[in-house]
Parts: C-alpha cells; structure tokens; sequence
C-alpha cells in the first residue's frame, strides 16, 4: 500500500509500505494492504511505517487519516522525526 503524508508544507512523505501504526482519538491502530476503508481523527502522537527493509519514525500533531484499501493518506499540521521534537512545544506540554 502507499503511504502519502501531506502537511501545510506539501506532501512530505510518498512510500511503498507494509504497515502503518498510529494513534486516532479512538485508540491505537494498525493499518495492512487491503484494510477496509476508514476515515479519522488522529491525536498527537508516534507514526510508524514499514517496508520490506526500513522502518520510518515520526510524531504528528494530529491531523486526519483516510485508507482506501490500497492508499493511507494522512494530513497533518506537523510531522518531524523524534529527534527534531521539543516535547514542551511539540506535544503542547
């Protein structure tokens, strides 16, 4: 499935993965190739996406996910890779 992360900046991520975790306001969930097709609101929170070699790492300042079956797409106000984070700022701590 392909992942495509999109912010206020543009499309920031365009993948071919094998999975995609992260958190809706309902809970935790994980997403596989030909999931049923859902729409939702995310919280702030990690996003993890893998292929067949890499792993991919990020927070999201929430946003909304939208999956097909075959696409995810995610749009969000922030992505950064946990290093780049300030927590206090980031996670509106």
């Amino acid at each position: 499935m392909i992942l495509k992360i999109y912010s206020p900046e543009g499309l920031v991520f365009n993948k071919e993965v094998k999975i995609v975790s992260f958190r809706t306001v309902d809970g935790d969930m994980g997403v596989l190739d030909k999931r049923a097709p859902i729409i939702g609101k995310l919280e702030v929170s990690k996003l993890v996406a893998k292929d067949e070699n890499n792993e991919y790492v990020y927070m999201l300042e929430d946003g909304f996910v939208h999956c097909d079956g075959k696409n995810v797409i995610i749009i969000t106000e922030a992505m950064k890779s946990p290093d780049e984070v300030d927590p206090h700022k980031f996670m509106g701590g």
